[in-house]
């Protein structure tokens, strides 16, 4: 067992240095401090596997599509979730609300995690749920951020309504979108129901991108209540900006 873990250790430092920089066998085993012979054969070993690749017709290594194949693979809305669950908690923590986060999905909003309030009444959760994007505050800031082809698309199909006070009205929207990406929120209050309330706020990448949005929400006979709107919609902006600047 413990010649198999040390294997498995000297494989991954290989890995690494070939990753970091592609390299003959001598080079490797220099950077690594490893015996050229361990080298050799872990490279033969990776080769076959696809994790490592010969560049052209040389002995120079470099990483191969096996792992290209392997990093590809892992779920983004994985990283996601993972990353985003302590700034949920500490949102909630703020705001006293529970708070969720989700994504784009085709034309709707993918509720992807969320974290509940101490509260005796809570909403039900909505992980997994999808919901047309202009009827909630996460589907809006999302929608927002589009590019203006796609609004202009979701803008022309049948948009539901299901209350009184849902805005389905492509015009309207436009200029809600417009507000939107000025003030870097959203509040939805009955919009999808009657007795919800939500603000959102975009999660921006480094590279400009909005990936996804977190929400906090609670019913609307005390969300936001007496309470500051503006205040409980700094602090999903807060959380949203932090869950960005870690996706960088």
């Amino acid at each position: 067992m413990a010649t198999s873990v040390q294997s498995i250790d000297r494989a991954f430092a290989v890995l690494r240095q070939v990753a970091h920089e592609p390299a003959g066998i001598s080079d490797v085993a220099r950077a690594t401090h490893l015996p050229v012979s361990t080298v050799a054969r872990l490279l033969a070993t990776l080769e076959s596997q696809g994790a490592v690749v010969r560049l052209g017709d040389s002995a120079t290594y470099g990483i191969g599509a096996g792992i290209r194949a392997l990093a590809e693979s892992v779920d983004a809305s994985a990283s996601l979730i993972t990353r985003g669950r302590p700034v949920l908690a500490a949102l909630v923590e703020r705001t006293g609300e529970t708070s969720g986060l989700s994504v784009l999905e085709g034309n709707e909003v993918v509720y992807l995690d969320h974290v509940e309030n101490r509260h005796e009444v809570t909403l039900r959760d909505w992980t997994g749920t999808r919901l047309p994007l202009h009827v909630v505050s996460s589907g809006l800031v999302l929608l927002a951020a589009q590019a203006p082809e796609f609004i202009a698309a979701y803008l022309a199909r049948p948009l539901a309504a299901p209350t009184a006070a849902t805005v389905a009205q492509p015009a309207r929207l436009r200029r809600r979108l417009a507000g939107i990406r000025r003030d870097g929120y959203a509040w939805t209050i009955g919009e999808f129901d009657d007795a919800i309330a939500s603000v959102a706020a975009p999660v921006v990448d480094s590279n400009g991108a909005t990936v996804a949005a977190i929400h906090s929400h609670g019913p609307s006979y005390r969300f936001p209540g007496d309470r500051d709107s503006d205040t409980i919609a700094a602090a999903v902006r807060d959380a949203a900006h932090t869950l960005g600047e870690m996706l960088k």
